[in-house]
């Protein structure tokens, strides 16, 4: 029963590992195409992307760069709003 549990809390932790990564990922992937459709990308955005931890925003945010016209046609500009 207790090797089990260990397993268990073991088997969690690789998860959440891989997940982190996958979130990491993804949000560097972001990164490089906003930096890359847009010559000046504010720390702000920057900071805001590395804060996201949902993987279905930070897909739903690449998509939305891959045709965005500009950065502020994306939700973060104005977190107030």
């Amino acid at each position: 029963m207790l090797q089990s549990m260990a397993e268990a809390t073991y088997q969690q932790g690789i998860e959440q590992g891989i997940e982190q990564g996958e979130t990491r990922a993804k949000q560097e992937a972001l990164l490089k195409l906003l930096r890359h459709r847009f010559p000046s990308v504010p720390d702000s955005v920057i900071t805001r992307v590395r804060t996201l931890d949902s993987l279905v925003e930070l897909d739903a945010l690449f998509e939305k760069g891959l045709t965005a016209e500009s950065l502020e046609e994306f939700p973060w500009q104005d977190p107030e709003a």
